[in-house]
């Protein structure tokens, strides 16, 4: 017992120095994620939809814009100003499309920004628990290499008293080197997850603290999977895109029949003096009225003469034989039974996920009632090794072995209940559950 002591100092020297650093709590590293990358660029996608909106309201809103006219002739010079206002009017303009559009791309922006923030919240979880079982490994890789260490001591000189064989002693020392070799691969590993978390989390390795919040068993859903499943086709955020891109199939089908069927016609009406003229004029096609003065300045002794009093005008061109809208109906047809297909492939994968999900929760709560009762005999062995000990009918190595198989079954309790942990959280996610609602963030 002597030399454990001296080297379980050594192998918590040898151990990464963030262990000694002070306390991670979890809802810490979570309100952390708002100011990491990812969590960034997903709203600098979402801005950018915003942007695209914003620039279709203005196309589709009032435009003015002026200009001039200058002709310089033999006889002399003329100089014009004009002025044109447009807006778009009608709701069957391509402007007027074009926001839709805009507004169902700003929609699944917002879903593509939730979905890439719960995948963020999910992640962290995953790697928060994983530097908690990973510590975890470490410590009983330094509890099973002093173990190791200890029986090959005993089988050393049971061998020289001749009541251990050879093989008996290149088993124990096989089983140290394993031991060594473990603890190689528990530091590594705890490194590396603690390297994960950190670049999550935007910081340096040193700057992250010790994970300190357990994870809790979680509760299942109190509504009938049924329930569930009509949650989830209403708030998915799948679900809800592939809604969107059928509204967007069938917007795209409407214009291009409405183009084929409305006439290319124009409405115009004017007065002019020989000082100005106005006019206005609403284009059907393009559901844009526009409004346009000019007053000429300079006037040569050849300049035309206006024609003076209203003036009325209607141009009209009808589509008698226009193949190209016609095929331009049937690729949108084309496209709106393929969004209805993939609208209900993604509500049958909807319900296959959500069923999944809630399986995978109802297995990882089963499996923790095992992991306490693993916990519950390896505690109840410790106590009888310790027992065996005091009554000298037992040894310290047999208590060294209990207390590692002790360390063993209360990783393995934490470990189903991390995974149970997990599991609701991945149903949650499934339901179309915004795991991020309490973290702030621009919304």
């Amino acid at each position: 017992m002597k030399r454990l002591f001296p080297t379980i100092a050594t192998l918590l020297a040898l151990a990464p120095p963030a262990l000694a650093q002070g306390a991670l709590e979890l809802p810490q590293a979570l309100q952390a994620l708002p100011g990491t990358l990812d969590w960034k660029s997903a709203d600098l996608n979402y801005e950018s939809a915003v942007r695209q909106l914003e620039a279709a309201q203005a196309a589709l809103g009032f435009k003015w814009s002026g200009g001039a006219d200058y002709t310089l002739r033999e006889s002399g010079s003329n100089l014009t100003l004009s002025s044109t206002a447009s807006l778009g009017v009608l709701p069957w303009s391509s402007s007027a499309d074009a926001v839709r559009s805009a507004e169902r791309a700003l929609e699944r922006a917002a879903l593509t920004r939730r979905e890439a923030r719960n995948a963020l919240y999910l992640a962290l979880h995953n790697q928060y628990y994983g530097l908690r079982q990973a510590q975890t490994d470490l410590t009983i890789a330094q509890t099973t290499l002093a173990l190791r260490e200890r029986q090959l001591q005993i089988v050393s000189a049971q061998n020289q008293a001749g009541t251990a064989t050879l093989s008996d002693l290149l088993t124990a020392q096989q089983n140290l080197d394993t031991a060594r070799s473990g603890l190689v691969s528990a530091q590594g590993a705890l490194e590396l997850a603690r390297l994960t978390l950190a670049s999550t989390l935007g910081l340096s390795p040193q700057q992250l603290g010790n994970p300190v919040t357990a994870p809790e068993e979680p509760s299942l859903p109190g509504e009938s999977l049924e329930t569930l499943l009509q949650r989830a086709l209403a708030s998915r955020s799948d679900v809800l895109r592939s809604q969107s891109q059928l509204r967007d199939a069938e917007e795209n089908l409407a214009s291009a029949e409405r183009d084929r069927l409305i006439p290319s016609a124009a409405l115009s009406a004017g007065y002019s003096t020989s000082a100005a003229s106005l006019s206005a004029g609403l284009n059907l096609k393009s559901g844009t009225a526009s409004l346009s003065g000019a007053v000429p300045l300079v006037q040569g002794s050849g300049g035309t003469v206006q024609a003076q009093g209203w003036s009325l005008g209607l141009s009209l061109s009808v589509p008698i034989f226009d193949p190209v809208s016609d095929s331009r109906i049937s690729t949108a047809r084309t496209a709106l039974q393929a969004a209805q297909q993939a609208l209900e492939t993604t509500r049958k994968a909807a319900e296959l996920d959500v069923r999944q999900k809630y399986q995978n929760l109802q297995t990882a709560r089963a499996a923790i009632a095992a992991a306490r009762a693993g916990l519950n005999a390896a505690n109840q062995s410790l106590r009888t090794a310790q027992a065996r000990l005091q009554a000298g009918t037992g040894t310290s190595v047999d208590v060294q072995a209990a207390q590692l198989n002790q360390l063993q079954a209360q990783r393995n309790l934490e470990a189903a209940l991390i995974q149970a942990q997990l599991a609701a959280l991945a149903l949650q996610n499934a339901l179309g559950q915004d795991l991020t609602a309490t973290l702030g963030g621009s919304k």
